[in-house]
């Protein structure tokens, strides 16, 4: 049967009440950016949904935490919905990790134009446009410890267009989108498409990253169904500041002012592409040469970080830079490597040590007895191969920053 047209706007994970995290300092009018982007990213949600004549709003899950939110926060959403309300843009809100239905407070009652469905059980409810069926709308929320059970999905017998909403699914991956024609996830900070036939399964990914791991643009998914009843999804951007990674490469011959100039002009060309969303901006260098010896955060890594820093100015949009790294392996000249001084012998042994994998690096036996907070131990692991590559190529450029004039 001919389906008709529908549009709708899906969300997830706003976690109204959690600022952004993951910087070891910021200036103070960055802090408040770091505060309200996430409101600022939900409004936006809101505003594409009245801006696209949207039928209805789909929040998969994790709006906020309302045991943790301030009144600021519950208001705030409260009168985002009241704005929909007024243009007939009915909410579908399946509760997450931290947003169950019964967190909401009972004195704060949601607008009619507000669903929100329950916990254990598959909930279907019409979405009209004027007397008309436009779709049905299925929803479940999140129950505790335990994932979602789907299988009370399916779509509506009457051929009508289906839509799932759910803070995660117990399907396995790739039917995801099974049951209905739009699934509706929640639970990943970073966007999805998981399954494309028969029916889309997506994830709307948060309006704003909310630390260093949500690289690039965050925001919603505008959902459009034609008369075939065929969904096609279009991203719509709506964070506030976005989280940045720029790799700088550079080779043997490059001086420490020439990699200064280099990011500087790096960074004014993030400025002017960045479409006035505010940039947090972490940076790789990669390269060789005796200058990666000095690219350390007590070196000029730091040097190079609080220039950026300083370059950055106040300048709209902010482009804070919070990071600047170097990963790449010293590779000591054969002059170090072959003499023999505590130097030489020094960097002799890292090399063995981080080319031989069955090597076990025990760094515990180093630490002091008894330690004054047993979480201390953490800082003596090495968990993931990356992490002992990091340490061995730190270990190299300290011994040749303490042994050497030049680094």
């Amino acid at each position: 049967m001919a389906t008709q047209p529908v549009r709708l706007v899906h969300a997830s994970d706003l976690r109204l009440d959690r600022p952004l995290y993951g910087l070891a300092e910021a200036p103070n009018d960055l802090r408040e950016l770091l505060r309200d982007a996430p409101l600022e990213a939900a409004e936006r949600v809101f505003d594409t949904a009245l801006a696209e004549n949207a039928d209805a709003l789909l929040l998969a899950g994790d709006v906020l935490d309302a045991r943790r939110a301030s009144p600021r926060v519950a208001a705030f959403l409260l009168n985002q919905f009241s704005r929909l309300e007024k243009r007939g843009v009915r909410v579908f809100w399946a509760g997450g990790e931290c947003d169950p239905p019964d967190a909401w407070p009972r004195t704060e009652r949601l607008p009619d134009n507000v669903t929100v469905f329950p916990v254990g059980r598959v909930e279907s409810h019409e979405l009209r446009r004027g007397d008309a069926v436009v779709a049905i709308v299925q929803g479940i929320s999140k129950p505790g410890d335990r994932e979602v059970d789907a299988s009370g999905f399916r779509r509506d017998a009457h051929g009508r267009f289906t839509v799932g909403v759910a803070y995660g699914t117990s399907d396995a991956p790739g039917k995801e989108g099974d049951r209905v024609d739009y699934m509706a996830l929640g639970g990943r900070s970073r966007r999805a498409t998981v399954d494309h036939e028969p029916g889309v399964a997506h994830y709307a990914g948060s309006p704003q990253g909310r630390c260093p791991t949500d690289q690039g643009p965050s925001g919603c998914t505008v959902v459009q169904v034609d008369e075939s009843g065929k969904a096609k999804t279009r991203f719509v951007a709506t964070d506030i500041v976005r989280w940045h990674e720029e790799t700088v490469e550079f080779t043997a011959g490059v001086n420490a002012e020439q990699l200064r100039t280099r990011l500087r002009e790096r960074l004014d060309k993030v400025r002017g592409r960045a479409q006035g969303v505010h940039q947090l901006i972490a940076w790789r260098l990669e390269g060789v040469g005796p200058i990666v010896a000095q690219l350390r955060p007590d070196g000029l890594s730091g040097e190079l970080l609080a220039d950026l820093q300083k370059h950055a100015g106040r300048e709209k949009p902010l482009c804070w830079t919070y990071a600047v790294t170097c990963r790449s392996r010293y590779e000591p000249p054969h002059e170090q490597l072959d003499q023999e001084t505590i130097l030489g012998d020094l960097l002799r042994q890292v090399d063995v040590m981080r080319n031989n994998e069955a090597f076990v690096l025990d760094l515990a036996g180093m630490l002091p007895k008894p330690l004054p907070d047993p979480s201390l131990a953490s800082v003596a692991q090495t968990k993931t191969a990356n992490e002992r590559v990091d340490l061995f190529n730190d270990a190299a450029k300290l011994g040749v920053a303490l042994m050497t004039e030049e680094a």
